[in-house]
């Protein structure tokens, strides 16, 4: 009676455990393929340039990234390490530099786009989208930080991609 019931409540367990196995397997045979770095020199390249690139600009994240990678077809490994080495710490370096080019670009110096901010800070939500946050202050911050993130992320496309052929012919 005993091995009966000993068969009875085991049995499933057994199966569980298999499955649980065949599981943890699978999910990381998933991992392994999808953070895989064993990849041309242009998807890795491609994949730390766009990281770089969301990293850099302000709001994007690393689901984006991704996403991205995944259509365009490039490593997701390289992204997320591109996104991850560049995205906060990033900003302080890149902040001025996006509004001298923005300003310049929009016919603005450094000083009226402050000027603009400070005026505006205080106001609240309801001005929050209006002409002179928009136009004055935002959009020059925008442009300027998209041409600081694509300028960036190509130096660091061109520079791991001939790096990567580089040695890869030293191999």
């Amino acid at each position: 009676m005993y091995s009966i019931l000993t068969t009875i409540v085991q049995g499933p367990q057994i199966r569980y455990d298999s499955l649980m196995k065949k599981s943890l397997q699978k999910i990381k045979k998933f991992f392994v393929r999808f953070f895989t770095l064993k990849d041309s020199a242009h998807n890795i390249a491609g994949g730390i340039s766009l990281g770089v690139f969301f990293g850099i600009l302000p709001g994007e994240g690393v689901g984006t990234t991704l996403v991205l990678a995944s259509i365009l077809r490039l490593n997701r490994a390289a992204a997320t390490m591109g996104i991850l080495a560049s995205n906060m710490w990033t900003t302080f370096l890149t902040l001025p530099l996006a509004v001298f080019i923005g300003g310049s670009l929009f016919g603005q110096t450094k000083k009226s786009l402050y000027d603009h901010f400070y005026q505006t800070y205080n106001l609240g939500w309801r001005y929050f989208l209006s002409k002179v946050i928009f136009f004055d202050l935002a959009l020059p911050l925008i442009v300027g930080y998209l041409i600081v993130s694509i300028v960036i992320a190509l130096v660091f496309y061109l520079t791991i991609f001939v790096l990567l052929k580089y040695f890869k012919v030293q191999q």
